[in-house]
């Protein structure tokens, strides 16, 4: 590639970006979509939702974007923290919203949860895992059962491929999901491994210490390649590093890698817990949201991402917030007008303006956002 040829694609429409989904078009705006050869990184507190955001928008409709659009993307999913089965269910329930329109489950008769003849959708239904009032295990109706056949033969087997009873592959799907740990000199190694594979690197002698990579030739420029990793802290130690050396490690590893291979890269990782410092809320008010500096453990991932976003859930009662950017999201009662709002703010961008912040609705039981639309 050089300064002529990308032009020349992106003149003929070769870089507009894939869509993100369409509860997520505005902020799919502000950075034209997933791009080959960027790093994106999300940060939040725990059980926010980050894992759903990148699932729902770096992965799933990405893939749905390339099956209509005759598109090659691949997969590497680094989860350290959900194994690959836990996610095949949160796929499934996903599909079975999107494709079924499955939102609530209605109970046999005289089936109580709660006191309540209705379930929500969710994977632990699925799981067997949700019990009914007089602790008896909630089946899967006939009926969602075909649907949970179909899903798992025409979505998650060519997502996530085939596997036998003790967990070996048998055939590929487009992720390549990998739960065994290892550290970012390994990752880094694999990568470029992976690369090899799919293309040529081209190298020149560089005097006496061998051979140097100046350039790669993949064998389908078009291809995406992209890289999860979920998340940055879980690496396993190398080198008596730090965690924060770790993380800046691989870090490292990922410009090298996109600068090289065109290879895109989407980081997850924890915020620390000063959002919640009483001096900030009374100063923020509510404009109140995670920045660059609430990111933990690293200030590197900042300064090398291409887009840096950060994600809270303004309900949360230790944010003590009524409004959120001007918008009221508590009644004079203190009820939550809008229970499953998120909202998700890019606060550091290399291609376009920032800060920027977009309020949306998370349903983390099927991992699905949708527009939220402010109640008058």
């Amino acid at each position: 590639m050089n300064f002529i040829l990308e032009y020349k694609k992106g003149q003929q429409g070769g870089n507009i970006g894939i869509p993100l989904g369409k509860g997520l078009v505005k902020l799919a705006g502000a950075i034209n979509g997933l791009q080959r050869g960027r790093i994106y990184s999300i940060a939040s507190g725990a059980k926010v939702g980050k894992s759903t955001l990148v699932d729902y928008a770096f992965l799933i409709n990405p893939w749905l974007s390339s099956l209509e659009n005759k598109l090659d993307l691949e997969w590497i999913y680094n989860s350290y923290e959900i194994d690959r089965v836990s996610k095949e269910f949160d796929f499934v329930a996903h599909f079975l919203h999107e494709d079924y329109g499955i939102e609530n489950i209605v109970l046999e008769d005289g089936v109580k949860k709660n006191g309540e003849s209705t379930i929500p959708l969710s994977p632990d239904y699925l799981r067997g895992r949700v019990l009914d009032d007089e602790g008896k295990v909630i089946l899967v109706k006939e009926s969602i059962f075909e649907a949970v056949k179909q899903t798992y033969s025409k979505r998650i087997k060519p997502l996530f491929g085939e596997y036998n009873e003790y967990g070996h592959i048998c055939k590929k799907g487009a992720i390549d999901f990998k739960e065994e740990r290892n550290n970012p000199t390994g990752v880094y190694k694999f990568l470029l491994a992976h690369a090899e594979s799919n293309g040529q690197f081209i190298k020149t002698k560089a005097g006496g210490q061998g051979e140097r990579i100046i350039g790669y030739k993949p064998n389908n420029p078009q291809k995406y390649v992209i890289v999860i990793t979920d998340h940055l802290r879980k690496f396993i130690p190398e080198q008596g590093f730090t965690p924060k050396q770790l993380i800046d490690k691989f870090v490292e590893y990922s410009v090298i890698v996109r600068n090289l291979c065109q290879y895109t890269f989407v980081h997850i990782i924890h915020t620390n817990r000063s959002i919640v410092d009483q001096d900030r809320l009374r100063y923020a008010k509510d404009m109140l949201y995670p920045t660059a500096e609430d990111v933990k453990d690293t200030n590197n991932l900042s300064e090398d991402s291409d887009y840096l976003f950060t994600m809270m859930n303004p309900n949360d009662d230790k944010y003590h917030l009524k409004s959120h950017f001007g918008m009221k999201i508590r009644d004079g009662y203190d009820n939550q007008l809008y229970p499953n709002m998120r909202s998700i703010h890019l606060v550091e961008s290399r291609h376009t303006i920032y800060p920027q912040h977009f309020k949306v609705n998370m349903f983390g039981n099927f991992k699905t956002f949708k527009p939220l639309t402010e109640i008058i």
